[in-house]
């Protein structure tokens, strides 16, 4: 395990805030999981964290993950065609995943739709610091 902690990448999501606000975790939730399930590199630094009293936690991701605010679907698609260009590691979360928790009917439901016409709610990016940095820079901190 390595135990040094790489400070070079980050997490982004970016989600809507005009959405509902279990919608906003749910979005937030997933695009975490599946960067974190993804990515090419260690996760955390080590297994644990101990606290004084020999409590064992579990070490968190070792890579800052921010969330920032977008207005639109609109906003987040065009962000998506950009991410897809750049070729780093990223999810498209859309309203039909919410709706449809099997993914023979989400497949279904997506296949009969053009990508322009999805209801974006959140986008997920992983990678090089100031790649992301750049692609986000159009996005306010969520508050």
């Amino acid at each position: 395990m390595n135990n040094q902690q790489d400070f070079s990448r980050r997490m982004v999501i970016i989600v809507r805030k005009d959405i509902e606000a279990w919608q906003i975790t749910n979005t937030i939730s997933h695009c975490a999981a599946y960067l974190g399930n993804k990515m090419d590199t260690p996760f955390d630094t080590g297994m644990y964290f101990d606290s004084k009293d020999t409590v064992s936690l579990p070490r968190n991701s070792q890579y800052p993950i921010i969330t920032k605010a977008a207005h639109t679907s609109e906003e987040l698609y065009n962000l998506f065609q950009e991410v897809k260009s750049s070729k780093i590691l990223h999810i498209a979360f859309i309203k039909d995943m919410i709706d449809h928790s099997d993914d023979e009917e989400l497949k279904k439901e997506i296949s009969q739709k053009n990508a322009h016409d999805l209801d974006y709610l959140g986008i997920g990016i992983f990678g090089d610091n100031d790649e992301i940095k750049a692609l986000t820079k159009k996005f306010s901190l969520y508050k």
